[in-house]
């Protein structure tokens, strides 16, 4: 009850605000609570009718709105109102008045307050889960950026000479891998194979993308942020792509590019690492 009592002061100051020509009308008839109704009569004419926690008889003429909260809207056959609006109640209308503006009705029941916090808490929690995986992105490419920094010369070496080559590359790992993953969990037995294929993938996308974004960075960087700390670098670039991608449709271009060249650099360095340990060998 307090809960819906709060809902209704919240709902009361929301249409102050929405409608404040209403609200500061040099006319307004008002009520709250009582058993008798309050009653516009015919032939009286008034700006706005408001009230709380009991009924409004309209047999008048109301020029800008009828707001009753927790209680019902009678319109009488004489009735001219604009806008009429009922939250928690209902608008009878039996002669079928026309209302100049519309009619809105909203019930406020114990379960339609229910499905609204339980709305509210699920876009909340959506909300805040999204929020800790955005930072946890951020944080760990700024951590593998800033601890690989030193290795990256040969990954940005070969996206300063054959970028698209290494995109293609990785488009063609991403589509054997899923294949071969897809096969392997037809299988129970190749399930667990499929499981740790995935994510080592996924590792190996993860470690691809860091170079991929120290070379955009220092493409696109100006000498003078170039000049900043290299952890402060990593931390502008993560932000920088993070807020990209949550971007909707480039956001998702942003995010196929990166993936398939991440995965095409760390492909093409695994392969040259086997073919020299195989020619030490």
């Amino acid at each position: 009850m307090k809960f819906k009592c709060k809902f209704s002061i919240f709902l009361i100051l929301a249409m102050l605000i929405i409608f404040p020509c209403n609200a500061l009308a040099d006319e307004l008839s008002s009520q709250f609570g009582g058993n008798t109704p309050l009653v516009v009569p015919v032939g009286h004419t008034t700006e706005s009718v408001f009230a709380l926690s009991t009924d409004a008889h309209i047999a008048g003429s109301v020029k800008d709105m009828v707001l009753v909260i927790n209680g019902d809207i009678y319109l009488e056959p004489s009735a001219q109102t604009d806008l009429v609006i009922d939250l928690g109640g209902q608008v009878i209308n039996p002669s079928n008045v026309p209302v100049r503006t519309g009619i809105f009705r909203l019930s406020l029941t114990s379960n339609f307050i229910n499905e609204l916090f339980l709305g509210f808490i699920l876009i909340l929690g959506l909300w805040f889960v999204r929020l800790v995986l955005v930072i946890v992105v951020i944080v760990m490419l700024t951590g593998l950026g800033f601890l690989f920094r030193n290795r990256m010369q040969q990954s940005e070496g070969l996206l300063a000479t054959s970028a698209l080559r290494v995109l293609a590359i990785g488009i063609a790992a991403s589509l054997i891998a899923l294949g071969i993953i897809l096969i392997l969990s037809l299988t129970v037995i190749g399930i667990p194979f499929a499981i740790l294929m995935l994510l080592v993938a996924t590792l190996a996308t993860i470690l691809g993308i860091s170079p991929v974004l120290g070379y955009i960075g220092k493409k696109a960087f100006s000498v003078k942020l170039l000049e900043y700390p290299a952890l402060s670098q990593w931390f502008i670039v993560s932000l920088i792509f993070v807020s990209l991608v949550s971007l909707p449709l480039v956001g998702i271009i942003v995010l196929l590019s990166a993936v398939f060249t991440g995965l095409g650099v760390s492909t093409v360095n695994g392969w040259g690492y086997l073919k020299e340990r195989k020619h030490r060998a």
